[in-house]
Order: C-alpha cells, then structure tokens, then sequence
C-alpha cells in the first residue's frame, strides 16, 4: 500500500448536534476535510477517514470515557445505529469515485456490548455499500480496538472481539480489521517508557487473522523517543513486514497542530522528529513491501501537516488529526 494518512474528525463538527447524526452535513467544514483528502489522494496517496468519536455522539468534552453510545437504546440521548449508517453512506457516496480514500468506521469503540460494536460496524457496512462504494474498509472492535486485547474481554460482561467480529459481512468483500497499539506500562499511549514485550503481544492477534483468513490495519500506534521503544516500535515493524495478515500502518502522530506533543513526528516541531522518524520509521517505510511505489510529493499537506513525505523513497503513514 503507498503513502497512507489518517485524517481524524469529529462527527460532531461533520454533523453538528443541532441537527444531529445523520445526512445533514456542515457544508463549510465538510468543504475543507474533502480538500485535505483530495491533497493526499491526488498525489498517489490514501487517506483513511477516521471519525474520531469512540462510538459516542455528544459533547466530545465527555469522550471518550462517558457520553451516549450510539446504538444504545436504553439511553434517550443516544443516536441510533440507523443514524449512524446514514451518515455513512452519506459520506460515501461523496467519496465514492475516488479509489484512494479508505473509510475507517470508528475510532476505538470501548466500554459497550462487543455485540454493538458489531451492530454498528455491520449497519455502516451495508450503508457504504448500499451508495455504491467498494472502498477498502477499516473494521474496529471493543476495547479501544487494541491489537494486544483482540481475543480478550475488555470490559465487564464484555465478549472479546475475536468471538463476536467473524459475523462481519462485507458485500464487496473488501475489509480490514482496524487496530491500535502502545506499549507502555498501561498501552494507552501517554508514557514515554516501553514496558510491554513486543512484537509477542500481537502474536496470538496474528494467528487469529491467519487461521480466518483476514487482514488488518495497523492504525494508530506509538511510542517514547528512547533506546527500548526504538527496539520495541523496530520489532513491531519488522513484524508486520513479515506477516502479511498486516497490510499497512499509519504512526501516531503528525501535524503542526500537535507542537512538541512527545509523540509527533512533524518536521521541525515534533518531538521525534529527529529521533523516531530518522532511527527507526524512516528504514521501515523503505523496505516494508505493501507500502512501497508511492507518489507523495515532498511539498506538504497543505496547512495540516508540513512535507509529509520528508522526501521519502518509501511511504509513511501518519496520523492527522483536522
């Protein structure tokens, strides 16, 4: 796969609440994120919509650890599933001529029936499908769809991903499962230290997609800017350059918005920019196969992120947040 960009949104301002979820789009914003997209994809890219929400829709101040879920109907405030595939297919069918955008469903669903994350991907799925988009898509599970928990319970009561998920149908058969993975002490990607043993936390998560015959996206994942998560961030790399039940990654984070958020790996502000990037990203992305022959220029995401391709001879994805 080549270059691949993550732009992040909230549904809230594609869809403000005043006029809730649904097919009623804020014209002016939805003007400027298909520009963005429309910068990556012209040059050769991908761009992975992504909204940003959890599997809420609210005030996004409560997410992601409270808010209305949608989908839940015991709570009045709570947007529908059927809302939420209408905003789906929406969205497709203003995307749907050009090939190079991927339509990520969700980001991390938690704390919910792992059968509900499954009814809401479902129904979005067919919505896609149903406007006429073949598009790759992005499959998340419960527990903020974590790679290392894919076959475990991640909440009380909850079954893990990997008993609920294999009902997915795709009609066009085009899909992959989304995943994320930090590896400090609590794998929530906040500290600087790796504590978590890599690439062994993904293996059983390997094996599972092997033995169903599916794919995934390594979507979000990161990690401190020092000699243990350089090893760490290079095993896991080196792991998914080996299996290829893993189709392609988009590190976390870049953009100018970020400042020096430890994490960042934007030219000239991101922490790791002269670190992660150089040491350990850069090698990757030439030698990791789906993502070679690429065509980003080196002349930048418009005002969202600043040469993105760092004049690359492979490909890079990146987490973008607009």
């Amino acid at each position: 796969m080549p270059e691949s960009a993550t732009l992040r949104t909230l549904k809230e301002r594609m869809c403000p609440l005043v006029t809730g979820l649904g097919n009623t789009l804020n014209e002016t914003y939805f003007s400027e994120y298909q520009t963005a997209v429309d910068y990556i994809t012209m040059r050769g890219g991908y761009s992975v919509i992504d909204p940003h929400n959890y599997y809420r829709y609210n005030d996004p101040s409560s997410q992601p650890s409270s808010g209305s879920i949608i989908g839940n109907t015991t709570d009045p405030e709570a947007s529908t599933t059927t809302q939420f595939a209408t905003f789906w297919g929406e969205l497709a069918k203003r995307f749907v001529t050009n090939p190079n955008v991927i339509l990520g469903l969700m980001n991390e669903p938690h704390d919910m029936p792992t059968e509900l994350v499954l009814s809401n991907n479902q129904a979005a799925i067919d919505s896609i499908r149903q406007a006429g988009a073949q598009q790759l898509i992005l499959v998340p599970g419960n527990g903020f769809t974590g790679a290392h928990r894919w076959l475990d319970s991640t909440c009380f009561g909850c079954k893990p991903s990997a008993d609920v998920l294999t009902a997915i149908k795709d009609p066009g058969n085009n899909f992959a499962f989304d995943m994320h993975l930090y590896f400090d002490n609590d794998t929530s990607g906040t500290h600087n230290e790796c504590t978590t043993a890599a690439p062994g936390n993904i293996a059983a998560t390997t094996t599972w997609l092997q033995e169903h015959n599916y794919t995934a996206f390594l979507s979000e994942f990161g990690a401190g800017a020092n000699s243990a998560c350089f090893q760490t961030v290079n095993d896991t790399l080196s792991w998914l350059e080996f299996h290829p039940q893993f189709i392609g990654w988009t590190y976390w984070a870049a953009g100018p918005l970020w400042g020096d958020y430890f994490l960042s790996v934007e030219p000239g502000v991101g922490a790791q920019s002269n670190s992660t990037w150089p040491q350990v990203l850069q090698p990757h992305v030439k030698s990791y196969a789906p993502m070679q022959k690429c065509g980003l220029s080196t002349s930048g995401l418009g005002g969202l992120l600043v040469d993105v391709a760092r004049e690359l001879e492979g490909c890079l994805g990146l987490g973008l947040i607009v």
